[in-house]
């Protein structure tokens, strides 16, 4: 079910939506920081797909995530950097 129609989000489509933006974080703080793995990759496109075929990009809780997972991983990987814990490649 879609969260088009404005009666609001199911949970399985809030669920769907805050594990994308894990993985979008994710993925970002990887490539920020050179490390990046394949299987984040594919498990982001799968689940983009997801989103998708369920007509979520057009809701403002994805639009949402998208900012939320930039800024997030911005954060973490200038965080990761200052204390050393970033692995350089």
């Amino acid at each position: 079910m879609s969260a088009m129609g404005g009666c609001g989000m199911n949970t399985e489509d809030s669920r769907l939506i805050a594990r994308f933006q894990r993985l979008t974080t994710e993925l970002l703080v990887q490539k920020r920081l050179g490390q990046w793995h394949p299987e984040v990759v594919d498990e982001l496109y799968r689940t983009s797909l997801v989103i998708e075929e369920r007509g979520l990009k057009k809701t403002p809780e994805y639009r949402d995530a998208m900012v939320r997972a930039y800024d997030k991983a911005c954060w973490l990987a200038e965080l990761a950097k200052l204390s050393g814990t970033a692995k350089n490649s």
